[in-house]
């Protein structure tokens, strides 16, 4: 299981210890924590992710 312990290279910090920024490793860019799910290293948002690939087959279908 993946903790945000474990992401702790890829996660932004402020001096009292509380997360701002978690890298994501599909896309790698810099997120607010709330773009992700608990246990995931992928954001939600993320165009290489499930939901980017759903909405891409999405939009292959409606043209």
């Amino acid at each position: 299981m993946t903790t945000v312990t474990a992401l702790i290279p890829r996660v932004r910090r402020d001096h009292t210890g509380r997360a701002l920024a978690i890298r994501c490793t599909a896309c790698g860019t810099w997120r607010k924590p709330v773009r992700f799910l608990r246990n995931t290293v992928i954001c939600r948002r993320c165009p290489y992710g499930p939901v980017g690939r759903h909405l891409a087959t999405y939009a292959a279908k409606r043209r």
